[in-house]
């Protein structure tokens, strides 16, 4: 995140009055898959398509109204009493991280606030962590909450497992608001620890092509595989292995066990 104008891959905020405008960019991974929530590595970077949100205060003390700009809708809720939605929209990642930021720093008062985004939905380029560290971010400032970036991470992370229902790791966020112009970003998910690797690629690119095949990971079997590596510990663990995650699984402690595991989880 910076205050100045500089341009980074992070998150970039901008006053202009009393609104605050906030920048969150999706990201690729170029490699490390299904490993952050099983406490690996993973190599992702940000990318130049962003999500933009604009909010400013309003006179409404308990009353949140946001507009999708792209998809031209608007809903508004009581910051007091609010659920999920049902239809797993755009609408429970604001909320989810309504309810985070709240549970942090004590009720927000009303606000307003708006959307666009150039990252193309259900493509795999984390639109979803986008949205959500844009708004984070917006309303940490508009509010003055002090929560450092840390903390912001992980409320976004959370926002997506209480009120969306997708149990995903936190390599998007962490991508998202930690990204930095022309780096990719090590990051040692176990602790958060992390380092930048420079992608000075010279006559190369990184080609991220676009299927069109739509997907949410939150209607997807993302959980399932989730659950079944959370089984794979625990049996491995019964079998009397010393291990927190299957970040600890040697192959070679996994093959003992071969014939003992069911095969899905083996």
């Amino acid at each position: 995140m910076t205050r100045t104008r500089e341009k980074t891959a992070g998150n970039h905020i901008s006053h202009q009055g009393q609104k605050i405008i906030v920048h969150a960019p999706g990201r690729i991974n170029i490699i490390g898959e299904h490993t952050d929530y099983n406490d690996g590595f993973v190599l992702p970077a940000a990318i130049a398509q962003k999500t933009t949100f604009q909010v400013r205060t309003t006179s409404s003390p308990g009353l949140a109204k946001v507009t999708a700009s792209d998809l031209n809708e608007t809903f508004t809720f009581n910051l007091q009493y609010f659920t999920p939605d049902k239809k797993n929209s755009w609408r429970n990642y604001v909320m989810g991280v309504v309810h985070e930021l709240q549970k942090m720093r004590g009720r927000l008062a009303g606000f307003t606030a708006s959307f666009s985004s150039d990252i193309p939905m259900g493509a795999g380029m984390s639109s979803s962590a986008a949205l959500e560290c844009s708004l984070a971010f917006a309303l940490n400032e508009l509010f003055a909450l002090g929560l450092e970036k840390p903390q912001l991470i992980k409320a976004c992370q959370m926002a997506e497992h209480r009120f969306v229902g997708m149990k995903c790791g936190i390599m998007d966020q962490f991508a998202s608001v930690m990204g930095r112009k022309d780096h990719a970003v090590l990051i040692d998910c176990r602790n958060l620890g992390f380092s930048y690797i420079p992608c000075a690629l010279g006559d190369y690119q990184l080609l991220l092509l676009n299927s069109n095949v739509s997907h949410s990971l939150a209607d997807s079997e993302y959980n399932g595989r989730r659950a079944e590596c959370e089984e794979g510990v625990a049996f491995l663990q019964k079998a009397g292995l010393d291990i927190d995650s299957l970040r600890d699984v040697t192959q070679g402690l996994l093959s003992e066990q071969e014939d003992r595991m069911p095969p899905a989880i083996y």
